[in-house]
């Protein structure tokens, strides 16, 4: 059973603004409180194609990811290469920034999430597991717009 889920945020910040805050794929935890640490993994770079972090979401329940399309100011498409203390079969994540005038920024995610768990558990959990995928989804949003105002102060 495949999890998709949707959210999205208008952010009054530039692009440019909204971008440089995602863009530091390996930094989420320094901005993202549902992260509890990130690392930069791999000999790659450090964003864009090929980027690659991990993610210890609580202590133990670790992911590790991959940028596998990016478009800078644009899309990032981030796929999870394996996870530790979760399961999770496959996750891909679309992040994806549109200019909405001249300071203000729609920021989007799409996920897709298939777990390794028993049909009958997936069908059970499926309407709270499609909640709070949502909810983090729109959470980190809200943490980014902290950040970007923590870093470029209030929005005019």
């Amino acid at each position: 059973m495949t999890f998709n889920v949707e959210a999205s945020r208008t952010v009054p910040y530039t692009v440019e603004q909204v971008w440089a805050v995602l863009d530091g794929f390996s930094d989420v935890a320094e901005w993202s409180t549902s992260i509890h640490r990130s690392w930069p993994e791999g000999d790659g770079p450090s964003t864009g194609l090929g980027a690659e972090r991990g993610c210890e979401l609580l202590p133990g329940r670790i992911v590790h990811e991959r940028i596998v399309a990016y478009e800078p100011q644009a899309i990032m498409r981030v796929e999870v290469t394996r996870s530790e203390g979760l399961p999770i079969g496959s996750m891909i994540s679309d992040y994806m920034v549109e200019a909405e005038g001249a300071a203000s920024t729609r920021v989007s995610g799409k996920a897709s999430l298939d777990l390794k768990l028993p049909p009958v558990l997936l069908k059970a959990l499926q309407t709270k597991l499609d909640a709070k995928l949502a909810e983090r989804i729109e959470q980190a949003f809200a943490d980014l717009e902290v950040e970007i105002e923590r870093r470029m102060g209030p929005s005019p």
